[in-house]
C-alpha cells in the first residue's frame, strides 16, 4: 500500500526533479516507510533514495536536479508484504529494462510466481510487486487477467518507450492523471498532481455539477479541470515516441450471468466458499491484520470467518458514549462471546470527531455532502498497532442493503399496473411516497432519484453561468455499450457499484485509511466474489420480507441473532444535531465565506438554509472548505 508518482515529457527532456519530489512527497502519509526514485533518458536509468528511504545504496534524490529525463518515476512504501530491502521501488529487471511503481496488493502472488517459476524467472525478493512485474514481462496487458487484487501500477517499457498504467477491476486503489501539452502526470491522489507546480489550478465546472448531483464528481471527471481519474478496470499505454495515449477496458461487472438452475442450498455454499477464500487471500501480510466490526451483518460475518483462519485476529468496534441510536455495540459483543474473539471496543465523544473535520471533509480532494466516521474507527486501528484492517464493504451493493432495493419491488409493479397504489392504506406513508415512483420510466432514473441530492435545475440556480445536464450521467459514464441486465434489482447493483461504491464509498475508505497510513482491504469487492455473486438468481438476494437473505443465510452460522434482527444504522454521525448546536457557529462561518466569492447564487444558498436539509447545507460548507484549501 503505497503512494506513487510519475511524469512524461514527450518532446523534450526535463533537468528539474523538483516537480517529481512534490509529488510524491505530498503522499507521505500514504507510505511513510521508505522513498525512492528513478530518472530516465534515452541512454540511461538513475535510481535515487529520499530522505525517508531504508536502503541508501543509492544517490539522494536531491543531487538530480541538473538530470536531464523525460521520464520519472516517484514512490513511497507502506510496509505490508516483504519488509526488507528487496522490496524497494521503483524496482527493476534485471535488465533494467523494466521500472515499476505500484500502490495496493496482489493476493494471489504466490500462485502467480510458482507459474513464472515454471517458466523459468527467478526473483530476488519476497513482495509482490516483483511478481506483478515479471507477470507483465511475461504476458504484458493479459497479465491483469491474472491478477487478484487492488491495484494501481505504473510499468515503463525503456525499449518501447511505453508507460503501462492500470487500475483494479473495482477502483479500490485510486490513479489520477494530467495531460496538458507535451506534459503527462500521473499519481495516486490529484494533490500530488497540484503539488507539482506544472498544473495551474482551475474548477472544472462540470465535474462540480456532479459533485452536486450525486455527492462526487462520477469517474473520469473531478472537481479539477484536466485532472482525470483512470476508471475502474481499465488501463492506458502512453508512448513517448509518438505523443500517443490509448484506453482500454479489460474487466465488466458480470451482469446476466445468474445461473437459475441453482438451489438456495447451492448458492448458500457458493458464497461462503467464496467469501472464505477472500477473505483468506486479504489475511496474507507480513504485519498484524484487524477487522472492523460493527453489529451489522457484513463486517461482523467477515470479522467472525476471519477469526476462524486466524484466532489471534483483533476485532474493532466503535461507538459513541452519546447518540446512543448510532451504536452497535451490543450486537459486536455477543457476536464475539459466541466465537471467542479478540474483542476490542473504543467509545468516543463527539468532540472528538468534530475536532478533526476539516481534515476529514479535505481528505476527500472535492466537496462532500455528509460526515464520516471512518477517520475515527481508522484511528482506533492504529492505537492497537494495526496496519491492515479489514472492511465490510459491497454486500449492501450485492445483496440488496439499502432502502432503495425495498421499494423497486414496489416500482417494478407499479409499472406494471398503477392501480396498485388504490390498494395501499392510507396510512402506510412509507409505501405511499412510492406513488412518485411511478414517473420513472428507467431504472437509471430510479436510481438517479435515490442518489441526486440536488437536481439540475437547483443546481442551475445555485451556480449561474454553468448549464449542464446530468440526466443520463450514470448510464453514458458507466453503461454505454448497453448491458443487458437480468433485471432491475442487477442493474440497481451495478450501478451501486459503478457510482456509490465506486466514488464515494472507496474515496472515504482509501482516504481514511491512507491519512492514518493503514491500509484497508474488502474481501467482497474481491472480483470473483462479485462474479459469484452475480451468478446467484434475485430470488435468493432479496425478498420483500429479508433483504440480503442469501448473505443472512451464510451469516446466520456465525454472527449472534441480535445482529440479524437490529436495523440498519451503518456507521454514521449525527449530522443533523450538530449543524444546528456544536458547528452552528462553524457552519455560518463558512457559508458568510462562501457568499463573499460571488461563485454562487447567494440567494439560493438562502434558500437551501431555510430548508434545513442537513447534507445539502453541509454540501455547500464543504465546498467552501475545498474553495478555501485550494483556491
Amino acid at each position: 500500500m503505497c503512494g506513487i508518482s510519475g511524469i512524461i515529457n514527450f518532446n523534450s527532456s526535463s533537468s528539474n526533479s523538483t516537480s517529481l519530489m512534490s509529488m510524491t512527497n505530498s503522499m507521505i502519509h500514504r507510505g511513510p516507510d521508505n522513498e525512492g526514485y528513478v530518472l530516465i533518458n534515452e541512454a540511461n536509468a538513475f535510481s535515487f533514495h529520499g530522505s525517508d528511504s531504508i536502503d541508501k545504496n543509492f544517490t539522494h534524490i536531491e543531487t538530480s536536479k541538473n538530470l536531464e529525463f523525460n521520464i520519472g518515476l516517484g514512490f513511497r512504501q507502506l510496509k505490508i508484504i516483504d519488509l526488507t530491502n528487496n522490496s524497494h521501488q521503483p524496482m527493476t529487471d534485471f535488465s533494467k529494462n523494466f521500472w515499476i511503481v505500484f500502490n495496493g496488493e496482489i493476493y494471489n502472488y504466490k500462485e502467480i510466481k510458482t507459474e513464472l517459476k515454471s517458466l523459468g524467472y527467478t526473483f530476488n525478493s519476497n513482495s509482490d510487486t516483483e511478481v506483478l512485474l515479471k507477470s507483465y514481462i511475461e504476458w504484458s496487458s493479459a497479465a491483469l487477467d491474472k491478477l487478484n487484487g487492488m491495484f494501481s501500477f505504473a510499468i515503463f517499457n525503456k525499449a518501447k518507450n511505453e508507460l503501462f498504467i492500470a487500475r483494479d477491476r473495482l477502483g479500490i486503489k485510486p490513479l489520477h492523471y494530467y495531460q496538458k501539452d507535451n506534459v503527462f502526470l500521473f499519481a495516486s491522489t490529484s494533490q500530488a498532481i497540484i503539488d507539482s507546480g506544472i498544473y495551474e489550478k482551475e474548477i472544472d465546472y462540470e465535474g462540480l455539477w456532479e459533485n452536486f448531483r450525486f455527492s462526487m464528481a462520477q469517474n473520469s471527471s473531478t472537481c479539477f479541470a484536466n485532472i482525470k481519474s483512470l476508471e475502474a478496470g481499465h488501463f492506458m499505454v502512453i508512448n513517448t515516441k509518438r505523443n500517443s495515449i490509448e484506453k482500454k477496458q479489460y474487466w465488466e461487472i458480470p451482469v446476466n450471468t445468474q445461473d437459475e438452475s441453482l438451489t438456495e442450498n447451492q448458492c448458500k455454499s457458493l458464497l461462503e466458499d467464496s467469501l472464505n477464500k477472500s477473505i483468506s487471500y486479504r489475511l496474507n501480510a507480513d504485519v498484524e491484520v484487524g477487522s472492523f466490526m460493527s453489529g451489522g451483518i457484513d463486517s461482523t460475518t467477515i470479522s467472525v470467518l476471519a477469526g476462524k483462519i486466524n484466532p489471534n485476529i483483533k476485532t474493532l468496534t466503535l461507538g459513541f458514549n452519546q447518540f446512543e441510536q448510532f451504536n452497535e455495540i451490543k450486537q459486536a459483543k455477543e457476536t464475539a462471546r459466541k466465537n471467542n474473539l479478540k474483542h476490542v471496543v473504543s467509545t468516543i465523544q463527539a468532540s472528538e470527531v468534530i475536532k478533526t473535520i476539516e481534515q476529514v471533509t479535505l481528505s476527500y480532494s472535492e466537496p462532500y455532502h455528509s460526515l464520516s466516521a471512518s477517520s475515527v474507527i481508522v484511528n482506533m486501528a492504529k492505537t492497537n498497532k494495526l496496519k491492515v484492517v479489514l472492511n465490510g464493504l459491497g454486500g449492501d451493493e450485492l445483496f440488496g442493503g439499502y432502502d432503495m432495493y425495498y421499494k423497486l419491488q414496489f416500482w417494478n409493479n407499479l409499472k406494471k399496473s398503477k392501480t396498485l397504489l388504490n390498494l395501499i392504506p392510507s396510512n402506510f406513508t412509507k409505501i405511499k411516497k412510492a406513488q412518485k415512483l411511478s414517473n420513472y420510466k428507467s431504472v437509471e432514473e430510479f436510481y438517479n432519484h435515490y442518489y441526486s441530492l440536488f437536481n439540475d435545475s437547483e443546481i442551475k440556480k445555485l451556480i449561474p453561468n454553468q448549464e449542464f445536464n446530468t440526466n443520463n450521467c450514470l448510464k453514458t459514464k458507466y453503461n454505454s455499450k448497453n448491458l443487458n441486465f437480468a433485471d432491475n434489482f442487477e442493474a440497481l447493483s451495478f450501478y451501486n457499484l459503478k457510482s456509490y461504491i465506486g466514488n464515494h464509498q472507496l474515496r472515504s475508505v482509501d482516504s481514511s485509511t491512507m491519512s492514518h497510513s493503514i491500509e484497508g482491504r474488502l474481501p467482497m469487492l474481491d472480483h470473483e466474489f462479485i462474479e459469484t455473486a452475480y451468478k446467484i438468481p434475485t430470488k435468493y438476494k432479496t425478498n420483500i420480507k429479508q433483504p440480503k437473505y442469501i448473505l443472512r443465510k451464510v451469516a446466520q452460522n456465525h454472527i449472534a441473532p441480535s445482529c440479524l434482527t437490529m436495523a440498519k444504522k451503518g456507521l454514521s454521525l449525527p449530522l443533523e444535531n450538530w449543524i444546528s448546536r456544536d458547528l452552528k457557529e462553524f457552519v455560518y462561518d463558512n457559508i458568510i465565506s462562501l457568499k463573499n466569492r460571488n461563485i454562487f447564487n447567494n440567494n439560493e444558498i438562502d434558500f437551501i438554509l431555510k430548508s434545513k436539509n442537513p447534507f445539502k447545507t453541509w454540501q455547500l460548507v464543504s465546498t467552501e472548505l475545498w474553495l478555501k484549501l485550494y483556491f
